[in-house]
């Protein structure tokens, strides 16, 4: 498809059909439209070269942020002995966007992957130690998505957790085994908090 494009083009177009969930197609009409746009052309590409340098992780919860702190680890009025583990920024926003939870959250942008070179270091399950003890955590929520790289860092970190005096706790079955919380609709993720299964205390 891309022989009889410019240089440029097919080179936009292999550098956006590197991207997740976009193919040659979708990346040639992305490129196609971004030829018609030079002024959206030049604000996407001061964007992307803003971003690696503006966004950065919050000190305590891992979130992204431009500040030291995230808004969420700002606010006060949230319960302190509450703490969310999540894989990623997209699942916190879609438990955020529930309001249902009104507690911290501990991003770990990983599952646990020796082949990928995941670890827990990758997890920052350090970091995670440090957080519960600091904030006199009281309970963990493991509300990672029931696939199998999600039920093996689950059970990874409730096993680390069990000399802490805290109550573990995962999200209820409604979430069915291999869908990622992000796709799980805002019923089904309710009623896995409110149900949400205790793995250790009561």
């Amino acid at each position: 498809m891309q022989n009889h494009y410019p240089p440029t083009l097919k080179k936009l177009i292999s550098a956006l059909s590197s991207l997740p969930g976009i193919g040659e197609k979708s990346a040639s009409r992305l490129s196609l439209f971004l030829l018609s746009k030079p002024g959206l052309c030049e604000f996407l590409g001061d964007l992307i070269k803003e971003l690696p340098f503006r966004v950065r992780l919050c000190k305590f919860c891992r979130n992204l942020s431009e500040e030291e702190v995230c808004g969420i680890c700002k606010d006060k009025t949230r319960e302190r002995e509450l703490l969310c583990i999540v894989e990623n920024p997209v699942n916190l926003l879609h438990l955020e966007s529930i309001g249902i939870y009104k507690g911290y959250y501990y991003v770990l942008h990983y599952l646990l992957s020796p082949k990928e070179g995941f670890g827990p270091k990758e997890l920052g399950l350090d970091s995670l130690l440090h957080l519960i003890q600091e904030r006199g955590v009281k309970e963990v929520i493991l509300a990672l998505s029931p696939t199998l790289s999600g039920e093996a860092t689950s059970a990874y970190i409730a096993e680390i957790l069990k000399p802490f005096p805290l109550t573990i706790t995962k999200l209820a079955c409604g979430i069915p085994m291999g869908m990622e919380i992000q796709f799980a609709d805002p019923l089904t993720l309710k009623k896995a908090f409110q149900g949400r299964e205790h793995l250790k205390g009561g």
